[in-house]
């Protein structure tokens, strides 16, 4: 059986091995759903934000203050001539198009097992929130979401994985958290899903893929100025980006000591 990692094929029997979702900038030219999403509606999901370099998509993030962006670890191998498209559903026209200053990764993270898949992009100017640009609160600490509960994530990653291709318009889908217990099953001895990581989907529904790395999974939360809150980023998932396989996502509420301590 062929399987991807980094995007290269290599051969193991049994167990199908999980991939980052991007680890190269992706070029548009599809009018497809994200693994079974729908179009997003401008102004419903004002935090999701492009990271772009040459013009090109490469990763999600989510605007967690006015100069910081939520994202994954993984994403940070782009570390120079980055910007971040803001306020659109449409990744090459933004409202507010803001350079990165700096890319920080937790310092535990593996990018052998993807622990601590925790990216912190810092701006080197303020966001101005509208009715298109906004916050996202974050999980609180140590909060555990149970299996069960419907999710959603967003973002421009790839919509066919076979020929790999982007959306223009932002891609939303709804999934069902997985537990830890679960996925581990799902993965066997293919990886450890560890406590950093929130796992979701996997029932034959929908699927974040390459490209989606870093964006954002969110819960409905009333206690909330957006009404929506943070429980993790897109970390790995499936090589074919099977809707039948759990992906896992960074879970925010393991990572908040460092989130805190990063961000001003």
């Amino acid at each position: 059986m062929k399987v991807i990692v980094f995007l290269c094929a290599i051969g193991l029997a049994l167990a199908e091995l999980p991939f980052h979702p991007l680890n190269a900038p992706l070029m548009p030219g599809s009018n497809a759903r994200i693994i079974n999403g729908e179009d997003a509606v401008l102004g419903d999901w004002p935090w999701q934000a492009s990271l772009q370099r040459f013009g090109s998509h490469f990763c999600g993030a989510s605007l967690i203050s006015t100069g910081y962006l939520m994202s994954a670890a993984h994403c940070s191998v782009y570390q120079s001539g980055v910007t971040a498209n803001l306020g659109s559903i449409e990744w090459k026209n933004p409202s507010q198009s803001i350079g990165v200053s700096q890319f920080l990764a937790h310092p535990q993270y593996n990018d052998q097992t993807y622990d601590y898949d925790y990216g912190i992009v810092v701006l080197s100017s303020s966001a101005t929130t509208n009715d298109n640009v906004g916050l996202i609160q974050l999980a609180d600490a140590g909060v555990e979401y149970a299996a069960g509960i419907t999710a959603t994530t967003t973002g421009w990653g790839y919509t066919i994985r076979f020929p790999a291709t982007i959306p223009d318009v932002m891609q939303v889908a709804q999934i069902p958290l997985v537990s830890q217990d679960d996925c581990n099953s799902y993965w066997g001895s293919t990886i450890e899903v560890t406590d950093r990581m929130q796992c979701a989907a996997g029932n034959g529904g929908s699927s974040s893929c390459m490209g989606d790395s870093g964006g954002p999974l969110v819960v409905p939360d009333s206690n909330t100025a957006s009404g929506w809150r943070l429980i993790g980023a897109v970390s790995w998932g499936s090589s074919t980006c099977s809707t039948s396989a759990p992906s896992a996502y960074a879970k925010i509420s393991a990572g908040r000591s460092w989130i805190d301590s990063v961000v001003q």
